[in-house]
């Protein structure tokens, strides 16, 4: 797989816009410049941008069948389109709150994304959707999990068109700058008995203070250890569009492991 690897980034370009329906303007051959319009960071997103990371998932059930559950995961993003590296990488942070049902649906009810340029950190997005089928009998995502966020604030000089104007400038647009997320595959980094990186649990603990100090062994019931591969693809919407960026999202990640097989 030249390309994809576990779960954050992939933002999308190409001279222009690609119109989703009359709903969204999808961002095509757009450029990020990871050194923050400084000299050798630019690159040229023709479609999306590769993440990989881990996440630590920890559910609470009400019912044998139905949880809460709160998430902080960390992503890199080395490549774009699968195949063009960047330099310097850029990271991200994600926490989320959700619901789910053993076996059924998950969904996600809040969410932020952090992204940075080495200490930088250059955007952020506040989760507007997100959901996930789960694998019979378990709190485990099956396939895609689709999650579509919306700028708050982003740095100048690091993200533009595909005529070189800058999107910070439209960040706080009232129809919002949406940025959708999409995995290919989520992949159980333990069985029972491999601790969780001190790092995830750590940001964990600071987010939502459970109390817990000891190292949090995964079980893949009441305790997730995941990696997840994915992209991110950025659009430009009109108002009522957020149903129609996730359904794209879901052809994109069929889309990456046809290729991928």
């Amino acid at each position: 797989m030249k390309a994809i690897k576990s779960t954050l980034t992939a933002l999308a370009l190409v001279s222009g816009l690609v119109v989703a329906g009359s709903a969204n303007a999808t961002l095509t051959n757009w450029y990020l410049d990871t050194n923050g319009a400084a000299a050798g960071g630019l690159v040229q997103v023709q479609d999306y941008t590769d993440l990989t990371g881990t996440a630590y998932v920890h559910n609470t059930f009400s019912t044998p069948t139905n949880f809460s559950f709160n998430e902080a995961g960390h992503f890199n993003v080395f490549s774009v389109d699968g195949v063009t590296p960047l330099s310097p990488t850029l990271s991200a942070d994600f926490l989320g709150t959700g619901s789910g049902t053993v076996g059924g649906q998950l969904s996600f009810a809040t969410g932020s994304l952090n992204i940075f340029s080495g200490a930088t950190q250059i955007a952020t997005f506040d989760l507007q959707v997100g959901s996930a089928v789960l694998n019979a009998n378990s709190t485990l995502p099956n396939g895609t999990v689709s999650i579509v966020f919306k700028a708050t604030s982003m740095l100048s000089g690091y993200f533009f068109d595909s005529g070189m104007n800058d999107l910070s400038t439209i960040a706080n647009d009232p129809n919002g700058l949406l940025m959708g997320f999409a995995t290919t595959n989520v992949i159980s980094l333990a069985n029972g008995t491999r601790t969780v990186d001190t790092a995830l649990t750590s940001a964990y603990n600071s987010a939502f203070n459970p109390g817990v100090t000891n190292p949090v062994l995964a079980n893949n019931t009441t305790d997730l250890y995941i990696s997840n591969n994915g992209q991110y693809r950025l659009s430009v919407p009109e108002p009522g569009s957020l149903a129609l960026i996730g359904l794209g999202l879901v052809g994109l990640a069929a889309s990456v492991r046809r290729r991928k097989a």
